[in-house]
């Protein structure tokens, strides 16, 4: 059982149970002996009332059964009624021979037993009193018996009210208990959603002073887990920049190096060799540069740094004028769709860099020789919409959403890229608390990307 709302019921509600069990033993016991009570006091009254009538009559004993001895049981159970008087000697006076049983002695007083007589279940009363004649005393047996179906009534009659009501006390009490465990619970699910709601990446503490006694160690704990999971994380990162970094000054040497001997005369196969190790070290440093990209759009807080007013242009001519001779080279058609007047937005320059560039690089690096990238910039009310549209082969929309991920280059294994571009502009687009959407070119050829930041009142920019 994973629900802590049903083991609260059930441990709330066994012991309920219990006592309601409990409770119905005793009201059943309670009115039956109410239920008794009543029905021996009826047979000791029949019973006194036959006693009074025995007398001496010509030296024996009679006794006479008025109809009042019997008329107290008239009711609408229709119980049979049976009575028997005895002497000490075992003569029957009057009533049903064998109520009293041959070998039971006249006792003292007033006994009561339940027993069956006739193959019914009875109720009985036996009186015995004395009887003086002369100096003789006589002692004289008095028993009445009734049938159980008045008493069960009856019993039926006082226990089964007491059984509802307990019941629907019960039912209010679970109700109640609900209600409570509902209300209870609300502080948990107001948590819940918090975290929800909170980003995939913010592992900042979580303010428990909102929040009920009980519940309070448990998120210190998790904000103590976070606070750990924060500092490895940021490891890390500074792990992998740093290392980056360290990269970058002796592969830039490299490259420098390589330079120099460009210019010198060597053999054909040297040539070949160095020109191999040229474009290895290109490499090395495209990659480098782009897991410093990355992990700088990866780390960025915008909780510590908010987005600032940014003109959208102003990266984009920076992009189009850097990879203006590589989309020359490869006989593309560059088109730049943009107002003339400065489009700000909500943003930071060096991110909104990395946006721009990476998917002006990777729309002029896969679309075919002859081919045209078109870029548009659109202010839509309070919005701005970037995007980036080629002549290439496009992305299936089954890979649309795996293209994201780091070093995923899709289908295409001979362009010369790593799969961190669509990566870096991911994460860059997160920071800028703008959306990123895929889609198909014009006339169901090539890429659209698109990147809708937020607009921001235009102003003069240092």
């Amino acid at each position: 059982m994973k629900s802590l709302r049903l083991r609260l019921l059930v441990w709330v509600l066994l012991p309920m149970l219990g006592a309601l069990a409990l409770s119905a033993w005793l009201s059943w016991h309670s009115a039956r002996d109410i239920a008794l009570l009543r029905q021996d006091r009826t047979l000791l009254a029949s019973a006194e009332v036959m006693a009074e009538r025995i007398q001496w009559l010509d030296g024996e004993l009679v006794a006479r059964t008025p109809p009042a001895a019997l008329a107290m049981f008239a009711s609408s159970a229709h119980d049979r009624v049976y009575f028997e008087v005895r002497d000490e000697r075992g003569n029957l006076l009057a009533g049903w021979p064998g109520l009293i049983g041959g070998t039971e002695r006249p006792g003292n007083g007033i006994a009561y037993a339940s027993f069956s007589f006739n193959g019914e279940p009875v109720r009985a009363v036996t009186l015995t009193r004395p009887i003086l004649r002369r100096g003789n005393v006589v002692r004289v047996s008095v028993r009445v018996a009734e049938g159980r179906i008045g008493f069960n009534r009856l019993l039926h009659a006082l226990w089964w009210p007491a059984l509802l009501r307990e019941s629907a006390l019960l039912a209010f009490a679970l109700a109640l208990m609900l209600m409570g465990l509902t209300l209870g619970l609300r502080p948990v699910l107001r948590l819940r959603r918090r975290i929800e709601q909170r980003a995939a990446d913010d592992l900042s503490p979580i303010d428990a002073s909102e929040l009920d006694l009980e519940l309070r160690p448990i998120i210190e704990t998790l904000n103590q887990y976070a606070s750990r999971l924060t500092r490895q994380v940021e490891a890390q990162k500074r792990f992998v920049m740093d290392a980056a970094h360290q990269l970058r000054t002796p592969v830039a040497l490299l490259n420098a190096q390589l330079d120099v001997l460009d210019h010198a005369e060597v053999s054909a196969d040297v040539a070949a060799t160095l020109g191999a190790m040229r474009q290895c070290a290109r490499r090395q440093r495209t990659l480098i540069v782009q897991l410093l990209a990355l992990f700088r759009a990866g780390a960025h807080d915008a909780r510590q740094t908010p987005p600032t007013p940014v003109d959208l242009l102003e990266p984009v001519r920076q992009s189009c004028v850097e990879l203006a001779l590589f989309a020359d080279a490869r006989r593309l058609e560059l088109v730049v769709d943009a107002p003339g007047a400065p489009v700000v937005v909500l943003g930071h320059a060096s991110l909104l860099q990395s946006i721009v560039f990476n998917l002006l690089d990777n729309a002029v690096r896969y679309t075919p020789e002859g081919g045209r990238v078109r870029v548009a910039v659109r202010p839509q009310g309070d919005q701005v919409e970037f995007s980036v549209e080629d002549s290439g082969p496009g992305i299936a929309p089954s890979q649309r959403e795996s293209v994201f991920e780091r070093f995923n280059r899709g289908d295409r294994g001979d362009d010369g890229g790593f799969g961190l571009g669509l990566a870096i502009v991911r994460e860059a687009v997160r920071a800028c608390g703008a959306t990123l959407a895929l889609g198909e070119g014009a006339h169901g050829r090539g890429l659209r990307v698109a990147v809708t930041l937020r607009a921001a009142t235009a102003r003069v920019l240092p």
